[in-house]
């Protein structure tokens, strides 16, 4: 704005008296309203006007006015819920991260660990038979309850169908049985271990492909175990297994065998002349000598593949149990002859004079007895296969046949 007397321009547009000569300013110009939602009611300024520290400041405090009225009218956002992902499952908590919502997988993943764990020379294990034929159970096992699931990965497909079938995991869960029971032999933490997955497995699998109209063990007959000449059989493989967790001689530290010449320290045991122990008296500290030189002995499972009479005597009691409607291939009838073979030729290589391959030996025979029997197929009355139907005879037919004149 320009002073009317001086021409001069004034600093301040606000001032009424021009600041050069002292003349009255003219009075300026009203400036159309700024929106409401912006300042308010207060006027603004021309926009050729330069903008000066206090208007800025009072512009500033007005929006930030402003924004604070509409925040506390408008009601708080909530934060978006968090969705969880649901696949459909209704099952125990326990089993919803599990592969497949099976407690056989759960049990499968604790066997394996079982398995990884006797691999340190502190725990016992369940020997190189055991291990292999527990491997391929749990994959196979594993395969059928993804496939059951209905979310089978790619690899599965690649697992061959007879794998499938329901009765390989009765019988992988038969022989996890079986494989606790040669774990018993030395308790520690694998134990427990082994024991929890083979209850989860065969609680499962039980329930599945063993029990009921459609399971497994339609095809046996358990009971018939109890008549004879089964229950021959039934007690010499008890006897049999008993035999294992008694002593079979003498092992050192390392667990290779003791001969039977050497003489052991606190012993009867008479060697040669020269290696003859003299009785003295050695410090009580010397553990060495206080444990008979690191002499111990050793059982029925401490011997190598001491797993194998005892899958092949429980697979005779299987085919013992075998109903006899149940179809059956012609070499089967020899394959109880077979298991007991092959648990002889096992107790005579590591045969001592001791009560356990003497029990061991004993149990057999009685076993033995058995197998000659049902391979000659007299272990019960009918034969190991069904009788067959009479032969045709015409002149039945002959005989039967009405008259002539009746048939008009």
């Amino acid at each position: 704005m320009q002073c009317p007397e001086c021409g001069e321009s004034a600093a301040d547009v606000r001032l009424s008296y021009c600041e050069n000569c002292g003349a009255k300013m003219p009075a300026r110009p009203a400036a159309a309203p700024r929106p409401s939602s912006a300042r308010g009611n207060r006027p603004s300024r021309p926009a050729s006007e330069p903008a000066y520290a206090s208007e800025l400041m009072d512009e500033e405090e007005e929006i930030r006015q402003q924004g604070r009225a509409s925040s506390s009218r408008a009601p708080a956002a909530a934060p978006p819920p968090e969705v969880e992902e649901d696949d459909g499952y209704t099952g125990p908590r326990w089993l919803k991260d599990v592969p497949g919502h099976s407690q056989s997988v759960l049990g499968v993943g604790l066997v394996v660990f079982s398995l990884v764990l006797s691999i340190l020379p502190f725990f016992p294990n369940v020997g190189v038979l055991g291990t292999l034929l527990t491997l391929v159970g749990a994959v196979a096992l594993v395969a059928r309850e993804l496939r059951r699931d209905g979310n089978a990965p790619g690899w599965v497909d690649s697992v061959p169908l007879v794998l499938m079938r329901p009765e390989v995991p009765a019988v992988f869960t038969l022989l996890l049985l079986a494989l606790t029971v040669r774990l018993l032999s030395g308790f520690n933490l694998l134990v427990p271990l082994w024991a929890a997955g083979t209850v989860l497995i065969a609680l499962e699998q039980t329930r599945l492909v063993i029990a009921g109209p459609d399971g497994v063990s339609r095809h046996l007959d358990v009971r018939s175990l109890v008549g004879f000449p089964r229950v021959v059989a039934l007690a010499g493989v008890a006897m049999c297994v008993v035999a294992l967790f008694l002593p079979w001689g003498k092992m050192t530290a390392d667990g290779s065998p003791l001969p039977s010449n050497v003489p052991v320290p606190g012993s009867a045991r008479a060697g040669p002349p020269e290696l003859r122990v003299i009785p003295t008296h050695r410090p009580s500290d010397d553990s060495l000598y206080s444990q008979g030189g690191g002499i111990q002995t050793r059982s029925g499972w401490d011997l190598p593949m001491s797993e194998l009479p005892e899958l092949a005597l429980l697979a005779l009691l299987v085919i013992a149990a075998l109903r006899p409607e149940v179809e059956r291939p012609a070499f089967l009838r020899w394959v109880p002859v077979g298991a007991v073979s092959v648990s002889l030729l096992w107790a005579l290589m590591g045969v001592r004079l001791a009560v356990g391959p003497l029990a061991f030996l004993l149990g057999l025979g009685a076993v033995g007895f058995y197998a000659v029997r049902h391979a000659l197929g007299r272990d019960e009355p009918d034969g190991l296969l069904p009788p067959e139907d009479d032969p045709y005879d015409p002149d039945q037919d002959l005989e039967t046949e009405p008259d002539s004149g009746s048939r008009r």
